[in-house]
C-alpha cells in the first residue's frame, strides 16, 4: 500500500528479471535538483530583501545626520552673529553712556557756576541793605540836625520879633540858617533819591535773580529735549539710509581697546585666530588692510569698548569712527 502516495524512484513496469529498479529515475533527480535551486534562490531573495532594507535604513540615518549638522551649524552661526550684534550694540550703549556722562558733568559745572554768581549776587544784595540801612541812619540824623536847625531858626525868629533894634544882625543869622535849612533840605532830598535809587537796584537785582533761575531751568529743558530730538532723527536718519548693519556672512575681525595705567591697550583678533594679541594700532591697521584687500565688503569690524575702560566719549568714538570708516563693509563706498 502507498496511502495514495506517489513513491519517487518506483515505477510500475517490469525491469529486468521482472524486478522492480533500485536506481532513482533522471527525473527525479532533475526534480531533486529543481526544488534545491528553488530553496536557495528564494533563500538568496530574502537576504537581499534584507539587506536592502539594512542600507535603505542606513542612507536615511546619515541624510538625518547630516542634516542635524547642518542645522546645529546653522544655530552654532546665528548665535555667533547674535553675539556680535550685542557686543557691538553694548559698545555703542557704553558709547551714549560716556557721552551722556559728559554733557552731564559740563551741565552740573554749568550750574555750579551759576549758583556762585548767585551767592555773589546775594552778597551784593545784603551788601546793599546794610547800605541802605546806614543811610537810613544818617537820614535820621540829618533829621535831628534839622530838627535843631529849625528849633534854632524859631529861637532867632522870636529873638528877631522881641529885639527889632537888632534887625540886621538878627537878619543875617536868619538868612545863615535858612542857607543852612536849604543845604539840609537839598542833602535830604538827595539822601532820599539815593535811598529809593538803592531800593530800585535791590528791586532789580531781585528780579535779575528770579529770571536767572527761570533761564536756568528752561536752558536745562531746552537741553533734554534737544538731547531726545537728535537721538530719535539719528535714528530714523539711519533707519533711511542704509539697512541695518549685521554681520551675517560676513569675516569678523575684533578690536577690543582700553587705557591703563601704561596707556593705551589694543587686543586684535582676527577670522581663523584663537586667541587677542595685543598690538599696537600701527600694527592693527595693518592686518585690517590685508584683510580688507582678501575680503572686500564682507569684513566687518567689531569694536568692543568695555565698562571702566578709562576713555573719554570723544576717545572712544574717534578711535572706533576711524577703524570702521577705513575697513568695515557699512561704511565703503
Amino acid at each position: 500500500m502507498n496511502n495514495g502516495f506517489v513513491q519517487i524512484g518506483t515505477h510500475h513496469h517490469a525491469g529486468i528479471g521482472g524486478e522492480n529498479s533500485f536506481w532513482p529515475s533522471f527525473t527525479d533527480v532533475m526534480m531533486v535538483i529543481t526544488l534545491i535551486f528553488l530553496m536557495a534562490t528564494s533563500i538568496l531573495v530574502v537576504r537581499n530583501w534584507q539587506l536592502v532594507a539594512e542600507l535603505q535604513e542606513s542612507v536615511a540615518a546619515e541624510r538625518m545626520a547630516a542634516q542635524l549638522i547642518e542645522s546645529t551649524s546653522m544655530e552654532n552661526a546665528t548665535l555667533e552673529e547674535r553675539l556680535a550684534n550685542a557686543e557691538q550694540s553694548n559698545s555703542i550703549l557704553r558709547l551714549r553712556l560716556l557721552k551722556k556722562a559728559e554733557e552731564l558733568a559740563n551741565a552740573q559745572i554749568a550750574i555750579r557756576d551759576q549758583d556762585s554768581s548767585l551767592a555773589s549776587l546775594q552778597q551784593q544784595n545784603r551788601e546793599l541793605q546794610s547800605s541802605l540801612e546806614q543811610t537810613r541812619a544818617e537820614l535820621d540824623a540829618v533829621n535831628l540836625e534839622i530838627n535843631a536847625a529849625t528849633s534854632q531858626f524859631n529861637e532867632m525868629a522870636q529873638q528877631i520879633a522881641l529885639l527889632n533894634q537888632k534887625l540886621a544882625q538878627q537878619q543875617a543869622q536868619g538868612d545863615q540858617a535858612r542857607s543852612e535849612l536849604e543845604s539840609a533840605r537839598v542833602e535830604i532830598a538827595e539822601l532820599s533819591a539815593s535811598s529809593s535809587q538803592q531800593q530800585q537796584n535791590i528791586s532789580q537785582l531781585t528780579q535779575e535773580k528770579k529770571l536767572l533761575a527761570h533761564e536756568i531751568s528752561a536752558y536745562n529743558q531746552q537741553l533734554l529735549t534737544l538731547k531726545g530730538d537728535y537721538e530719535t532723527i539719528k535714528s530714523k536718519y539711519e533707519e533711511l539710509i542704509k539697512p541695518a548693519r549685521s554681520a551675517k556672512g560676513k569675516h569678523i575681525a575684533q578690536v577690543y581697546y582700553v587705557k591703563d595705567d601704561s596707556g593705551t591697550v589694543i587686543r586684535y583678533r582676527q577670522p581663523g585666530d584663537t586667541e587677542f594679541s595685543r598690538l599696537s594700532l600701527v600694527e592693527v591697521e595693518e592686518r585690517l588692510t590685508k584683510l580688507k584687500r582678501e575680503y572686500g565688503k564682507d569684513l566687518y569690524i567689531k569694536i568692543i569698548i568695555p565698562e571702566n575702560s578709562g576713555l573719554t566719549y570723544n576717545e572712544a568714538w574717534e578711535f572706533m569712527r576711524h577703524l570702521l570708516v577705513k575697513y568695515d563693509y557699512y561704511y565703503q563706498d
